[in-house]
């Protein structure tokens, strides 16, 4: 095996000796299955994690692992050190840390309330009617999850023909923009008993479809892509 595959492998043994010491603790068993192949995706893919701005896009993030309403302050500080692991380990510069100290977020609190307080005095009080629209705080803010489309657009042409499944998989995943845990969300329906894992092992080269379900997943992804 190539000094190259090596260090891969080396480097995805590493992330997930740090899921299950970082993320295990703070996590349900269901966040810890849904970060660690995301973050082994990244690794595969020699992708860095989404980044805008110069900081990390947890939108983004919980969107791909599928766990948008679980990516809590605590998750994410877990979950930083990891991100940015990957990130040093492609060579990429940094993201900015946007986790703030208690103090800064005590005295931009204030900050805030003060400010609310002068405004609410400054402005005349309104009266409320019928035919004021109501606003509900339950409604929730930021961008839908992305869609998993049953047939995606390829982001460019296949020009390879890997000789391993493996690669093959791993190249028609890079062809359609998905990561890992994607690819599973569109083939594996709810209710079935196919283990991401599986899947995993697929894309890492360790196994092969052998039974009538793995087979039945495969001509899924292959009709997909």
């Amino acid at each position: 095996m190539a000094t190259h595959d090596l260090s891969i492998h080396h480097f995805q043994r590493k992330i997930l000796d740090f899921c299950e010491v970082r993320i295990a603790p703070i996590a349900s068993q269901r966040v810890l299955d849904s970060i660690r192949p995301y973050l082994i995706g990244l690794v595969i893919h020699r992708r860095s994690p989404p980044i805008v701005s110069g900081r990390m896009d947890w939108t983004a993030i919980g969107e791909a692992c599928g766990i948008e309403n679980q990516m809590t302050a605590d998750l994410k500080k877990a979950l930083r050190p990891g991100l940015d692991a990957i990130i040093r380990w492609l060579g990429e510069p940094p993201a900015a840390d946007d986790i703030q100290s208690m103090k800064t977020r005590t005295k931009s609190r204030n900050t805030v309330q003060r400010e609310v307080k002068t405004a609410t005095r400054s402005r005349p009080r309104q009266i409320l009617s019928d035919k004021t629209p109501a606003t509900s705080s339950s409604v929730p803010r930021g961008p839908q999850p992305k869609p998993i489309s049953p047939f995606p657009e390829p982001l460019f042409e296949a020009t390879d023909d890997p000789a391993s499944s493996s690669d093959a998989l791993v190249y028609h995943m890079r062809r359609f923009g998905e990561s890992y845990w994607q690819l599973y969300r569109a083939v594996v329906g709810l209710g079935e008993t196919f283990d991401d894992k599986t899947l995993l092992s697929w894309v890492q080269g360790e196994r092969v479809p052998r039974s009538l379900t793995s087979f039945e997943i495969l001509s899924r992804i292959e009709r997909r892509y």
